[in-house]
């Protein structure tokens, strides 16, 4: 499971979503429920899934990460705790009404917990709820700002370390009754 969800991670960040779906990775059947902001977005299925990464990246919103996080894991999934940020151009739309600069360049970052449960090895879902107290906007330097070409050409090296055959070979042990 922590290797799945590493890959999920990277290959996210990385732009490479249709590699999440694939059937050693997450189950035909997927639910995500994710509350930001005030919102849930629930997606039941792969297609509402896949339609939901494919805006993810289309909106090129894909490029973020913990700055803190601890990870649970038990025989239901992966609990996980943290502080994620994502750096964004004052005129991004997801800081509307936050009072930015159009010309200057932002970190978000909010507390979340979640829960990613698991069936026979595979990922069954995405339950994210955030702590609407916690949004914080801060200005940063330019510099900070990543693209998503870039994002993908910095995890490259450990995508590679992270191949889908150790994930297939994992599920070996649920295929033979183990747990």
């Amino acid at each position: 499971m922590l290797k799945n969800y590493r890959r999920h991670a990277l290959l996210e960040v990385s732009g490479f979503w249709e590699d999440i779906l694939v059937p050693a990775m997450i189950v035909d059947d997927p639910l995500y429920r994710i509350s930001e902001r005030g919102q849930t977005t629930v997606c039941t299925g792969m297609e509402e899934v896949r339609a939901f990464y494919a805006k993810v990246v289309g909106e090129s919103m894909n490029v973020f990460g913990a700055l803190e996080e601890e990870v649970a894991v038990s025989d239901y999934g992966i609990f996980i705790e943290a502080v994620f940020a994502q750096i964004l151009r004052g005129d991004d739309p997801a800081l509307a009404g936050e009072g930015t600069d159009p010309k200057r360049t932002y970190q978000v970052s909010h507390n979340f917990a979640a829960a990613w449960p698991y069936r026979d090895g595979r990922l069954y879902g995405e339950f994210i709820y955030e702590d609407f107290g916690s949004w914080r906007v801060d200005e940063v330097d330019a510099s900070a700002l990543t693209t998503p070409e870039q994002a993908r050409t910095i995890l490259a090296p450990c995508l590679a370390e992270s191949p889908l055959s150790e994930i297939e070979e994992g599920l070996k042990l649920f295929e033979n009754g183990l747990r």
